[in-house]
């Protein structure tokens, strides 16, 4: 494992790309975050200032223990398209500077090359994981100001719902990217299944098969939090639990996902 870590980390670090790429991933996602508290405080000003008595003012403690799991990780399962982007150009470059079959005359199998591709899988949700858990401790230490060890910890199965959520989103996109190899038309792909192909029927037939199908399935790990926020917005999806079933489906949709990509590579002529 460590030798397989090293061969990848000697191929990402020189690649400009994928650090530019993660790096306003990253950004994108702390702005996001903040901008949502600064665009209530501010709506809620303009309100004030206004001197209409009859607007309710917004609710403003998001980023409150235990709460601010389920809000932060709803909120970024919206950027997660970003780092499909990154997965797709990992497994692509492959193709383009032809390392898939460099490795193999040095010696992988290819069942090793794609355990390179999941190791990415898994460290790129590891990575946008941790930078929620980082963000997630600051705020809300800075933001709560009654709040015990236990509310710190009491709503973090929401960051492990949501690692598993992005594990499942990227390893759809690692597949899509070892079918089609082409960067631009993988992503081109990746964004018509998700915001058109899949919607229709998940919606459609919503009280049956709809909410299994692989993304559905996957964004419902973590719905819109039961918080007075999303009350007033009156969204009807709000939950306040991680539906089981969905795990499974998100567990079994990954190793479906690993297994396609390796029948891939064995057997594509590379």
């Amino acid at each position: 494992m460590k030798s397989l870590l090293k061969i990848e980390w000697i191929k990402v670090s020189r690649n400009r790309i994928f650090w530019v790429m993660l790096a306003i991933y990253i950004v994108a996602l702390i702005m996001a975050f903040l901008g949502l508290q600064a665009m209530l405080e501010s709506t809620n000003k303009s309100i004030e200032e206004s001197g209409l008595a009859s607007v309710p003012l917004l609710p403003t403690n998001i980023y409150l223990f235990p709460h601010i799991w389920h809000n932060i990780t709803f909120v970024a399962r919206f950027f997660k398209i970003f780092l499909a982007v990154v997965m797709i150009i990992l497994v692509t470059n492959e193709y383009s500077y032809n390392t898939l079959r460099q490795n193999l005359m040095t010696g992988l199998s290819r069942l090793d090359l794609i355990k390179l591709k999941v190791l990415d899988v898994i460290i790129l949700s590891a990575v946008s994981t941790l930078v929620i858990v980082i963000f997630g401790l600051f705020t809300g230490v800075y933001y709560s100001s009654d709040y015990t060890f236990w509310d710190m910890l009491r709503k973090l199965n929401y960051v492990a719902a949501y690692f598993l959520m992005i594990t499942g989103f990227l390893s759809f996109a690692m597949m899509l990217a070892f079918l089609v190899k082409k960067p631009a038309f993988t992503i081109m792909i990746l964004l018509v299944y998700s915001y058109i192909i899949e919607l229709i029927p998940a919606f459609k037939y919503s009280d049956t098969f709809g909410e299994y199908l692989p993304l559905r399935s996957m964004n419902l790990l973590i719905e819109a939090p039961n918080t007075p926020i999303f009350e007033l917005l009156n969204i009807s999806s709000a939950s306040s639990s991680i539906p089981f079933s969905h795990i499974v489906a998100t567990v079994v949709y990954s190793i479906i996902f690993w297994s396609i990509s390796y029948l891939v590579i064995k057997n594509r002529d590379l």
